[in-house]
C-alpha cells in the first residue's frame, strides 16, 4: 500500500532548510568578524533589545499607571457625589412616608425648638386667611446661630415650607446685641405632591 503525498510537509521542510541555511550564513560571518565589531554589535543588539521592551512592555504600563493616579481623584469625587445622591433619595423616600397631619404639626414644632434651646425665645401661633395652614414665629432676643441652625433643620425634619422670614439683630436701649436676632418666621404645610 503506498502513502499518498503530503502536500504540507514539502514546504515546511524547504523552509526548514531555508532557515538552517541562513543560520549557517549568519556563524560563517559572526566568525568573519573582528571581536571589536562582535562588541559592538553585541552592544547594538541589547540596546535595540532594550529600547523595544521600554517601547512594547514598559512605557505603556507606566503610562497607563500615570493616568489611573491622575483619574483617581475624579473618580473619588464621582463616587462621593454618587453616595450624597443615595442618600438624598433615601432621605426623600422617608420623608415621603413619614408626613405628619397639620394638627400634629404645631407639638412638633415646639417639641424641635425646645430640642434647638428656643423655647424660651419663640412664640408660635397659628395664622389665618391663608387656605393651607400657616403658623407664625415670632422671635426675641434669640441665639442666632441656633436660629439658623433650626431653620436649616426644620424642613428635613418636619415636613414644612419656610414662607417668610423676617429676622434682624436685636436691640436693647438702642444698642445692637451682637450674636441675638429678634423678628418673625412663618411656616407653611407644603403643597400637595402630585401622584
Amino acid at each position: 500500500m503506498s502513502r499518498p503525498p503530503n502536500h504540507t510537509a514539502a514546504p515546511l521542510h524547504g523552509a526548514f532548510r531555508h532557515l538552517a541555511g541562513v543560520k549557517k550564513q549568519a556563524g560563517i560571518w559572526w566568525r568573519g568578524c573582528t571581536p571589536r565589531e562582535r562588541r559592538l554589535l553585541t552592544t547594538c543588539a541589547v540596546l535595540i533589545t532594550s529600547v523595544l521592551c521600554w517601547t512594547v512592555g514598559i512605557k505603556p504600563a507606566v503610562d497607563s499607571i500615570a493616568k489611573s493616579r491622575a483619574l483617581l481623584p475624579m473618580l473619588h469625587a464621582d463616587a462621593a457625589r454618587i453616595d450624597a445622591l443615595i442618600l438624598e433619595a433615601q432621605t426623600l423616600q422617608r420623608r415621603r412616608s413619614g408626613r405628619l397631619e397639620a394638627d400634629a404639626l404645631p407639638q412638633a414644632l415646639e417639641a424641635s425648638l425646645r430640642r434647638a434651646g428656643l423655647a424660651a425665645a419663640t412664640t408660635l401661633s397659628a395664622a389665618s386667611g391663608s387656605t393651607t395652614p400657616v403658623w407664625e414665629i415670632s422671635v426675641t432676643e434669640a441665639n442666632a446661630a441656633r436660629i439658623m441652625e433650626w431653620l436649616a433643620a426644620i424642613p428635613r425634619l418636619i415636613q414644612v415650607r419656610i414662607g417668610a422670614v423676617e429676622l434682624a439683630r436685636s436691640r436693647v436701649d438702642g444698642r445692637d446685641r451682637p450674636g441675638q436676632v429678634s423678628g418673625r418666621i412663618v411656616l407653611q404645610m407644603p403643597m400637595k405632591e402630585q401622584p
